[in-house]
């Protein structure tokens, strides 16, 4: 808050010397920004079981915002749980909306909507449960009406941060950010899901 409020001599804001450390420490190629997303699928597709690959690296382009392809783009992924939801009664056949996963990602760069389009592309094919821009508009009414999917969430929430070492912050930062109540109730009603998840979140070094 100090730092929001330090101007110059025009009355212009600028950054202390902490803050810009700050902003760096986040560039830094050692940085890393771990996220849990909830993804539409049982984590195989075009043959491969992405559940058993561990961490890997997906390098695909992908669109800015405005619709232009960016070539610089890689994201660590690692499905860690998947499972197959009970049918609802209207509809006991329908498979669509019950298969879901859980997935880490750690992206090495930030390009726009870089986890979410990486994660639904065609190489991966696990759209990320809420994500109305890259993800499936069946599936994500069915969450609405039967998951407790609020308006407007994309399934993809920043579990941990790790910052190295800066002159003002000499062990580093490692923050974990707890999951939010929505997808906490979302996971309520599929612990083992979460069962499943927990060893390799307690591996990467973090509890939920």
């Amino acid at each position: 808050a100090i730092a929001e409020n330090i101007k110059n001599d025009d009355g212009e804001k600028i950054p202390c010397r902490a803050t810009r450390a700050l902003v760096n420490s986040l560039k830094n190629s050692e940085a890393t920004k771990t996220y849990v997303a909830l993804c539409d699928g049982d984590g195989v597709w075009s043959d491969v079981d992405y559940t058993k690959k561990g961490w890997f690296t997906v390098d695909n382009p992908v669109n800015d915002e405005n619709g232009k392809r960016i070539e610089d783009c890689r994201t660590d992924i690692c499905f860690i749980a998947k499972m197959i939801l009970p049918s609802t009664e209207e509809d006991p056949e329908n498979m669509e909306g019950r298969k879901v996963c859980m997935v880490l990602a750690r992206p090495h760069t930030g390009r726009w909507h870089q986890i979410r389009q990486h994660l639904a592309s065609g190489t991966i094919g696990h759209a990320i449960i809420g994500d109305a821009t890259h993800g499936r508009s069946r599936t994500n009414r069915i969450w609405k009406k039967n998951r407790h999917l609020i308006k407007e969430r994309v399934c993809l929430h920043l579990l941990r941060v790790q910052l190295p070492a800066t002159e003002y912050t000499p062990d580093g930062i490692d923050v974990t950010c707890p999951l939010p109540p929505d997808l906490l109730k979302i996971l309520d009603e599929m612990p083992d899901l979460l069962d499943q998840a927990r060893p390799i979140l307690s591996k990467e070094g973090i509890e939920v």
